[in-house]
């Protein structure tokens, strides 16, 4: 298929500066994507078309570097994507769209994610918090379904640190991660309904020492039992 370019030169000027604008056709006439030009390279707007003529991308170039809002669509003409430029780099928010709703908000700064982006579900409910700084996670990222919170991580230059929990979908506590370094380091516990640990695992460097265990009953009714003794004791030392 051929793609003849139809270009119209606009007057110069002082003669320093050639502006053309550049329309490029399929072979049936119908047109591909339409460019300003300044002395050859991209400057000013760039659409380009779908088949039926809707336009696919809108952006705008300062001599040939991405500069302002960049919009990309689908081919019903919903918005995909919208995206701050300055000079060539994404710069300010990027949003994405699926089937026209709001699918993920970050925000950039010279090219790498600063700050906080979030992403959504279909019906509009909150999937996911996290924040960003220069391009790394860094603090307690927030993952949700439906509005309730499944998981809470923290985040230091970009991996894991610190504890990890998971959530049921009625908000109790099922799992608690201990990382560093964004590995596995420290007793990873499963928790029951009743919120009681049900099992755990000790880990060292992202390496399991033994398998999942009960928590030691014996143990804990022997403290239950020495609590009593340990504070008539606290008692006796206080009134000497």
């Amino acid at each position: 298929m051929s793609t003849p370019m139809l270009a119209a030169s606009l007057p110069p000027g002082t003669g320093e500066v050639e502006t053309t604008v550049v329309e490029t056709c399929d072979a049936a006439g119908c047109p591909v994507s339409r460019a300003s030009l300044v002395n050859g390279v991209p400057h000013g707007e760039t659409v380009c078309y779908a088949p039926d003529g809707t336009a696919m991308l809108r952006a705008n170039y300062v001599h040939g570097v991405l500069e302002g809002t960049l919009r990309s669509f689908d081919a019903e003409g919903r918005l995909v994507q919208e995206a701050q430029y300055r000079k060539g780099k994404l710069d300010g928010s990027m949003c994405l769209y699926q089937d026209g709703r709001l699918a993920s908000r970050n925000h950039y700064v010279s090219g790498l994610l600063h700050g906080e982006s979030a992403s959504y579900a279909p019906s509009g409910h909150v999937t996911s918090r996290m924040t960003y700084e220069a391009g790394k996670l860094e603090r307690e990222a927030v993952f949700m379904h439906e509005g309730v919170v499944v998981r809470r991580a923290c985040y230091i230059k970009g991996k894991l640190e610190g504890e990890t929990r998971e959530y049921a979908a009625n908000g109790a506590l099922v799992q608690s991660s201990p990382y560093q370094a964004d590995l596995l380091h420290g007793t990873v516990r499963r928790f029951a309904p009743d919120g009681t640990v049900m099992q755990e695992r000790l880990y060292r460097q992202g390496k399991p020492q033994g398998d999942w265990r009960a928590p030691d009953a014996g143990a804990a009714k022997a403290d239950v039992a020495r609590a009593p003794r340990l504070v008539k004791h606290l008692e006796k030392w206080v009134r000497g």
